[in-house]
């Protein structure tokens, strides 16, 4: 399987993003893979993310979202994050999100993907690991993290 740090490149993380709602957030991060050599369309690969209701994680009062699209026109697994400090409404709740995840799948990998969203879910579910992603100085760093906490799982 393929680690996260391999998936999520710091190029694709911003920690200081500002979004009106959810549908904003999911397309400021969903606009940092534009232009990455994995992404062969980027409107499909953004047609999918759109079309997909992308539910969110409450844990310790932040909320996180994972975002993703099912599609071909990627030649393999790709990932954004966006640190959202202000946080961002949630469409169905009072919780504001803090962290956007947009990942696009090649139906090939299906079960890597689950595997990925898994690992961040549990990492995000940790206090102290959520704590240092939301604290992180740098995009390296809070891939990095990511990192440490897959290998910790």
């Amino acid at each position: 399987m393929t680690p996260i740090t391999e998936i999520l490149n710091p190029a694709h993380v911003r920690l200081g993003l500002e979004a009106p709602d959810e549908a904003g957030a999911v397309d400021a991060v969903l606009a940092l893979l534009e232009g990455d050599r994995r992404v062969l369309d980027f409107f499909r690969l953004s047609e999918s993310v759109k079309t997909r209701s992308a539910g969110g994680i409450v844990e310790h009062g932040c909320g996180i979202c994972i975002a993703h699209g099912r599609t071909e026109s990627i030649s393999s697994l790709v990932m954004a994050a966006g640190r959202f400090p202000q946080g961002v409404p949630a469409r169905e709740g009072e919780v504001l999100m803090k962290l956007i995840f947009v990942a696009g799948i090649p139906a090939a990998f299906s079960s890597e993907y689950l595997r990925t969203v898994g690992a961040i879910a549990r990492i995000c579910r940790d206090r102290h690991q959520l704590e240092r992603l939301l604290a992180a100085k740098t995009a390296s760093q809070f891939v990095d993290l990511l990192g440490v906490g897959e290998a910790k799982l």
